[in-house]
């Protein structure tokens, strides 16, 4: 019986340690649909490192997340998305800039790593990703949600 407290114990602590290692990001609901074939020709896997993003809604149906929504092709032709937000200024209106394989935030220099699509802090005092979403292709459309 008490083996099994201090198990059950150990398992609260380890969740609750988990919970303060979250992204800082604010959770918004996100959904955007790209027709790749019609829409974006230009967005496929073997063009290249390619980028989009969003910053307000192009449909009612759509939602961007907190401060928009970046989407692109990383070096090995997977789809990616993220959230436009800094995890570390949180500001909703000025949203990350992309230059090349990195993400960069204008208020605090902050520098995020997109090139294999984990978002990793490489300059700055970060110890967050950028919030990322899952993105699903079929049918000739890619789908970012969270």
């Amino acid at each position: 019986m008490k083996r099994l407290l201090i198990i059950l114990l150990l398992a609260c602590v380890v969740i609750g340690c988990e919970n303060d290692q979250r992204n800082p990001v604010p959770s918004y609901p996100v959904y955007i649909d790209l027709n790749i074939v019609g829409e974006f020709p230009h967005f496929v896997p073997d063009n290249g490192f390619r980028t989009m993003t969003f910053t307000t809604r192009r449909f009612d149906t759509e939602a961007i997340g907190y401060a928009g929504v970046l989407v692109w092709v990383d070096m090995q032709g997977r789809y990616q998305a993220a959230d436009l937000c800094c995890p570390v200024c949180l500001k909703r209106d000025t949203p990350i800039e992309v230059d090349g394989i990195f993400a960069r935030c204008s208020e605090c220099g902050e520098e995020f790593d997109l090139s294999y699509g984990y978002c990793t802090p490489q300059k700055g005092v970060s110890h967050h990703a950028l919030r990322k979403f899952r993105v699903s292709y079929g049918g000739g459309h890619l789908i970012v949600r969270n």
